[in-house]
């Protein structure tokens, strides 16, 4: 009994410094847009591949749950699922002009970029339901949410992304 309550009261620790954590960085997530227009090009392509990066680190962990190569970590999840929604906002806004060099993006982004918002913004869509998904602990739903958002990262990756 004791242990439970311990293990109870240190998950509501942690999830509420998550919180802290996450806040502030949907605030800047959201000036964003503002900054990178007046971003040297290079920077723009460095903060765009950080956001990448650290958006395959968390959905890899998602997906390993969500595949059985992993057990289901309601908690682990719930903060990788907060992590890729937040983090699937960031880079888009940063494909601006000249941002096509020493980069796998295909030109294609800048000559189709009606399209490749169009997919960025069916990405986050997708991303932005994990959270909510992943709290309900439906593990079915959990896994299909995944695979949606799995399916409209690699839409954009198929077209607008070098092998």
């Amino acid at each position: 009994m004791k242990k439970s309550v311990l293990a109870a009261l240190v998950a509501a620790a942690v999830a509420q410094r998550l919180q802290q954590r996450v806040q502030p960085v949907q605030r800047i997530a959201a000036a964003i847009p503002v900054v990178a227009q007046q971003m040297k090009v290079e920077d723009q392509v460095k903060y765009r591949r950080a956001a990448y990066q650290l958006m395959s680190l968390n959905f890899g962990s998602l997906n390993a749950m969500a595949t059985d190569k992993k057990p289901f970590n309601k908690d682990e999840a719930a903060r990788n699922a907060d992590f890729v929604a937040m983090l699937s906002t960031v880079p888009k806004d940063f494909f601006g002009p000249g941002t096509d060099k020493d980069t796998k993006a295909k030109p294609e982004i800048w000559s189709h970029r009606a399209d490749f918002d169009e997919k960025m913004d069916k990405m986050r869509g997708e991303a932005a339901k994990l959270p909510a998904v992943v709290k309900t602990g439906d593990t079915s739903a959990f896994k299909k949410q995944v695979a949606d958002t799995a399916a409209a990262c690699k839409a954009c990756h198929d077209e607008y992304r070098l092998k």
